[in-house]
């Protein structure tokens, strides 16, 4: 069984937010999210390259010939 933990890293020590689970012996599988402000990209160099072209469900009708 697999069950997903949430737990925080500080000055060497793993704080659990809620007990540990009851286990002797287990694998683990860690994933490291750094906390802090994250760099957000910009978009503004896309905008205008996807067009709107009318009614989206009328133009998916007309490219696929499974709706015929």
């Amino acid at each position: 069984m697999y069950k997903t933990i949430e737990a925080y890293y500080e000055n060497g020590k793993i704080i659990y937010k809620e007990a540990m689970p009851p286990l002797k012996k287990a694998i683990l599988l860690i994933t490291i999210v750094e906390e802090g402000s994250r760099k957000i990209p910009k978009l503004s160099r896309f905008k205008g390259i996807l067009k709107k072209r009318g009614n989206g469900l009328a133009y998916q009708k007309k490219i696929r010939s499974e709706w015929d």
